[in-house]
C-alpha cells in the first residue's frame, strides 16, 4: 500500500514521460533505511511497464560490494563483457547503447553500498542521456551517504548536469500511519505508533503485522519492542522447514533462486513457497528475498554461531557448483565456515576482477580479506604490492605506504631484487603524495641503485623518469633533465612508449621552468602526442595539465586557455575527474586573471563544494576565488585562509606562492598592507631559492607595498621588473599584451600621470573590480599622487557599486525568483547565487531580500516596471 506518495509518483512519471521521448535522465531518490523508497519505484515501474522495459537492479551488503553488480541485472547485454579483459570506457559505452536500442525504466536500488565502477558508468551514463530513451533511477539512504561517500562525490559531479534529479522520500505523517493501520484492520493508536517508529513505513508495517500475527482473536497485542524483535516473532512462529529457508536466504544474501535456497536450507521447494506464503520472503525479477535488508539482517544477527556456520558451508559448495566464478560469494561463504585457504584464494581472485572493472575500494577490501585469511608463499608479496596500488588509487595512502613496505620487506626475504628495486621506486612516489620529500629521494636513489646492477629494464627506466620527476618538482631543472635523458633513452631502446610519455612530460616542464619555453613546450607536445597515439589517457591528461598550468604559471595566457579547455574537454570524454578538476582549478586562476570574474567565481565555488576535492586542486580554485571576491569588495577571508592552510603542509613554492600572493592582494585592497610581510615570508623565501622569476616579481610588488624595498639585483619576470623599476609605461603595456587589465592598473598605479591611471581604473569599475578600483585610488593618495575621479553617474545610479551579474541576480530578486530558480536562469550553481545575494544585501546595507529590492528600487538602480 502506497501512502502519501501520490505528488513524488506524479514528478517520477513525468519523467518518465520525457525520457520515453528520447530525452533521457537520471533521478536520484533518497530516504532512510525503510521509509518507502523501494515501493515508490515499483510503484513507478508497473505504471511505466506497460510503456517500456523495466530493467532492475541492485546491491548488496551482504559482503563488498560486486561490481558492476546493479548493471549486471539491469542491462543483461553486458554481462559477457564483464567476464572478459578489456578497456572501461568500451563497457561504459555498451551499456549506453543497449538503453539506446529500447526504450528502458532502469531501476538502481541501494547506491550506497555501491562500488566504484557502478558509480563510474553513473557518472559515464548521465552525462551522455542525449538520445537514450530511458530514465534511470536510483535510490540510496542518504543519512548514510557522509560527506566522504563516494556517492556524495558523484551527486556532486552530476549537480549541474541537465536532466539530473534528485529527490527525497519523507517519513509518513501520522495521517499516512494512520492510512496503514486502518488497511490492516489493527487497533494501534497511529499517534503511538509514529512516536515509536517515526514514520518510517517499514518499521510500521513490520509492527503491525507482528500485531496480526500474535494477537489471539478478539484481543490486541502489545507492539514488540524493536523491528528487529518484530522480524524475528515472524520467523518464530514459522514451520521448521520454513525457518530453515529464511535462515539460507538470510545467509545467501539479497536474492537467490529458489533452488538454491532450498538447497542450502536442506529442505523441499515447499519450504520456500511457505515463506513467500506468509509474506517474510517476496519474489522479485531479480530473485527471492526479504522484503527488506533491515529483515534479513534480523535474520541473519538471530543466527547461533554452529548454525550460521553449517549454512555458509551448504552456501560454499552450492555456489562453488552453480557458479564456480563467483569468486566474491565463495570467498565470502568460504570465510563463514572457517575454510581459510579456500577463501583467502577467492578473494584475491575476487579482488583482481574488481581492480579490471575499476570497482579499486572493494579490490582493496578483497585483498585485505586475502591477506587476513593467510594467503602464503610468494604470492602474499604480491597481493600486498596489489593492495597497496588499489589503495594509491582510492586515495588511501598511509595504507598504501603500509602495504608496499610490507611487500618490500617480503620481496627481500626472497632475494627478489628486481621486485624490491620497483619496490623502492613507488616508496618514494607514494611518500611524495604524503609530502615526505626526504623518503622520497631516498627510496628514488635506492631504486636506481638496486635496479642499476640487473642491465636494462622498464623498471629502471621508470625509476630514472621518478627521479627526474622529483627533480623537476624541486625546480632544478639541469638534474631533473639529466635524469630525464637517462629514462627517455632507455624507454626509447625498450619500445617503452608510456615511460617515454613520462619522461618527455618531466623534461619538458623542467625546460619551461629553466626559461627554454619553445624548446620545452615541444617536449610537452611530444608526450601528448605519444600519449593520444598509445591510448594512455593519464599521461594525456598529465600532459594538458603541465602544457595549461606552466603557461599560467608564467602569464602565457593564451596557450595556457587553449590547452586547458582542450584537457578539460578530454578529460569530461573519458570520465578523468580528478584531472578535469585539477585543470578547473587552473582554469578558474587564468580566468579571473583575464578579468572574467563570475565565470572565475563560480566554476571555483562548485569545485570547492566537491566533498572530496585533493588539496592541490583546492589550492588555486581558493586562491582564485579569494583574488576574484576581494577585487569585488566581498570578504575573501574564508577562500584564502582555505588556500593557505592547505598549501602550508605542501612545502612547494607552486602551492605556496600562489595562496601567499592572494593572501597579499587582500590585505592590500582592504588597507592592511602592514600584514604583507610576514604572510609572504615563506613564500618569499622559497621563490629566492628557487629562483623563480614571476613568484619573485609578484611577491615583490606586494611587500613593496608594504614599504619593503626590493633588493638590488632581483631577477623578476619582466612586467614585474619594470613595475618595481618605476617604468610604468612599460610595465602597463607589458601587462595589456599579457591580457590582464587588473595588473595593467596595477601597473599604472603609482604612475604621475594620472591620465594613465585613469583610463586603466575605470575598467577596473567596467570588470567589477570596485574594490580594486578604490585601493588604486587610496594608494595614490597615499603616495601624493593625484587621483582621478571615478565617474558619479555610475555611481548615482549603482550606488552599491554591483557588479554585472550581481545586478542580475538583484533583477530576479524583484521578479520573486528563488535562489534555485536564479541559478536555473543564469546557468550557475546555486551556491554561486547565494554568494552574490550576500554580496548584493552586504553592498546595498539591507538585512533581507525584500528590502535589498526595495532600496534598489528607491535608489534607482532597478526599473519600476
Amino acid at each position: 500500500m502506497l501512502v502519501e506518495r501520490d505528488d513524488l509518483l506524479r514528478g517520477l512519471s513525468a519523467s518518465v514521460d520525457a525520457a520515453l521521448a528520447g530525452d533521457g535522465g537520471l533521478v536520484f531518490i533518497g530516504g532512510e533505511a525503510g521509509v518507502g523508497k523501494t515501493s515508490l519505484v515499483r510503484a513507478l515501474a508497473e505504471g511505466a511497464a506497460g510503456r517500456c522495459r523495466i530493467r532492475a537492479g541492485s546491491v548488496d551488503n551482504v559482503t563488498t560490494a560486486d561490481a558492476l553488480a546493479a548493471f549486471h541485472d539491469a542491462v543483461p547485454e553486458v554481462r559477457g563483457m564483464l567476464a572478459e579483459p578489456g578497456d572501461r570506457i568500451a563497457l561504459f559505452r555498451a551499456l549506453r547503447e543497449a538503453l539506446q536500442a529500447e526504450p528502458s525504466l532502469v531501476v538502481l536500488e541501494d547506491l550506497h553500498w555501491a562500488d566504484e565502477a557502478t558509480l563510474d558508468a553513473l557518472r559515464f551514463l548521465a552525462r551522455r542521456l542525449d538520445g537514450v530513451p530511458a530514465l534511470i533511477v536510483g535510490t540510496y539512504r542518504h543519512d548514510e551517504v557522509t560527506a566522504r561517500h563516494p556517492l556524495t562525490e558523484v551527486l556532486g559531479d552530476l549537480a549541474t548536469a541537465p536532466r539530473i534529479g534528485r529527490l527525497t522520500v519523507p517519513a509518513l505523517t501520522v495521517d499516512g500511519v494512520g492510512a496503514l493501520v486502518a488497511a490492516a484492520g489493527a487497533a494501534a493508536d497511529p499517534a503511538t505508533l509514529h512516536a515509536r517508529t517515526g514514520g518510517n513505513a517499514f518499521f510500521v508495517s513490520e509492527l503491525l503485522a507482528a500485531e496480526a500475527t500474535a494477537a489471539p482473536a478478539g484481543r490486541p497485542a502489545s507492539l514488540p519492542a524493536s523491528v528487529s524483535d518484530a522480524v524475528l516473532a515472524r520467523f518464530s512462529r514459522l514451520p521448521p522447514a520454513a525457518r530453515d529457508a529464511a535462515a539460507a536466504a538470510a545467509t545467501l544474501g539479497t536474492a537467490a533462486d529458489a533452488a538454491l535456497i532450498a538447497a542450502v536450507a536442506g529442505r523441499d521447494l515447499d519450504a520456500v513457497d511457505l515463506c513467500l506464503d506468509d509474506g517474510v520472503l517476496v519474489d522479485r525479477p531479480e530473485g527471492i528475498g526479504f522484503r527488506h535488508v533491515l529483515a534479513r539482517q534480523a535474520v541473519e544477527a538471530g543466527l547461533s554461531a554452529l548454525r550460521a556456520r553449517q549454512l555458509h558451508r551448504r552456501a560454499l559448495h552450492e555456489v562453488s557448483a552453480r557458479t564456480p566464478e563467483d569468486h566474491r560469494r565463495i570467498a565470502h561463504h568460504a570465510a563463514g565456515c572457517g575454510e581459510s585457504a579456500t577463501a583467502a584464494v577467492h578473494a584475491t581472485a575476487a579482488a583482481r576482477q574488481a581492480a579490471r572493472l575499476g570497482a579499486h575500494r572493494e579490490a582493496a577490501s578483497q585483498f585485505r580479506a586475502a591477506l587476513r585469511h593467510g594467503v602464503t608463499g610468494p604470492e602474499r608479496a604480491d597481493v600486498f604490492v596489489a593492495l597497496s596500488y588499489e589503495c594509491y588509487l582510492t586515495d588511501q595512502l598511509p595504507e598504501a605506504i603500509t602495504a608496499r613496505q610490507h611487500a618490500l620487506e617480503l620481496h627481500g626475504l626472497h632475494d627478489d631484487r628486481a621486485a624490491v628495486g620497483e619496490d623502492e621506486r613507488w616508496l618514494s612516489r607514494l611518500s611524495w603524495f604524503l609530502g615526505r620529500g626526504s623518503d622520497a629521494e631516498r627510496y628514488a636513489t635506492r631504486a636506481i641503485a638496486t635496479l642499476e646492477p640487473l642491465g636494462p629494464s622498464p623498471a629502471l627506466a621508470m625509476a630514472f623518469s621518478n627521479l627526474a620527476q622529483l627533480r623537476m618538482l624541486a625546480w632544478d631543472s639541469a638534474e631533473a633533465e639529466a635524469w630525464g635523458a637517462r629514462a627517455l633513452e632507455l624507454a626509447v631502446r625498450l619500445g617503452e612508449a608510456e615511460i617515454q610519455a613520462h619522461a618527455l612530460n618531466n623534461m619538458g616542464v623542467a625546460a619551461v621552468l629553466a626559461g627554454r619555453v619553445t624548446q620545452g613546450t615541444a617536449r610537452l607536445e611530444q608526450s601528448l602526442d605519444l600519449a593520444l597515439a598509445g591510448g594512455l589517457e593519464e599521461h594525456v591528461a598529465r600532459a594538458y595539465t603541465n602544457l595549461g598550468s606552466v603557461a599560467v604559471d608564467q602569464r602565457r595566457y593564451g596557450p595556457g586557455l587553449r590547452n586547458l579547455e582542450a584537457g578539460i574537454a578530454y578529460c569530461e570524454d573519458h570520465d578523468l575527474d580528478s584531472w578535469t578538476r585539477y585543470m578547473q582549478a587552473w582554469h578558474c586562476v587564468v580566468l579571473g586573471e583575464v578579468g572574467r570574474f563570475d565565470e572565475a567565481l563560480a566554476l571555483a565555488t562548485t569545485l570547492l563544494d566537491y566533498p572530496g576535492i585533493s588539496p592541490v586542486s583546492a589550492i588555486p580554485a581558493a586562491s582564485a576565488a579569494g583574488r576574484v571576491a576581494a577585487r569585488q569588495g566581498d570578504d575573501a577571508t574564508e577562500h584564502v585562509s582555505l588556500a593557505t592552510s592547505l598549501a602550508s603542509g605542501t612545502g612547494e613554492l607552486q602551492r605556496i606562492g600562489p595562496a601567499a600572493c592572494a593572501s597579499a592582494e587582500d590585505a592590500w585592497i582592504h588597507d592592511r598592507a602592514g600584514e604583507i610581510p610576514e604572510l609572504t615570508d615563506v613564500a618569499w623565501g622559497l621563490a629566492l631559492e628557487h629562483r623563480d622569476p614571476w613568484a619573485i616579481g609578484e611577491l615583490a610588488w606586494w611587500r613593496s607595498l608594504a614599504g619593503i624595498a626590493p633588493p638590488e639585483g632581483l631577477e623578476a619576470a619582466d612586467p614585474f621588473a619594470h613595475m618595481l623599476a618605476g617604468d610604468w609605461e612599460a610595465a602597463a603595456a607589458a601587462w595589456e599584451e599579457i591580457g590582464s587589465p587588473v595588473w595593467s592598473a596595477y601597473a599604472a598605479m603609482l604612475d604621475p600621470d594620472a591620465s594613465h591611471a585613469d583610463a586603466r581604473i575605470r575598467g577596473l569599475d567596467g570588470l567589477g573590480a570596485t574594490a580594486t578600483a578604490a585601493a588604486v585610488l587610496r594608494t595614490r593618495r597615499e603616495r601624493g599622487l593625484p587621483a582621478p575621479r571615478r565617474p558619479r553617474a555610475s555611481a548615482r545610479a549603482n550606488p552599491g557599486q554591483l557588479t554585472a551579474r550581481e545586478l542580475d541576480v538583484l533583477t530576479l530578486l524583484a521578479r520573486g525568483l528563488s535562489n534555485p530558480e536564479i541559478a536555473e536562469t543564469l546557468v550557475v550553481s546555486p551556491r554561486t547565487v547565494e554568494h552574490h545575494v550576500s554580496a548584493v544585501l552586504r553592498k546595498l546595507g539591507e538585512p533581507t531580500r525584500g528590502r535589498a529590492v526595495a532600496a534598489a528600487l528607491r535608489e534607482g538602480v532597478l526599473d519600476d516596471a
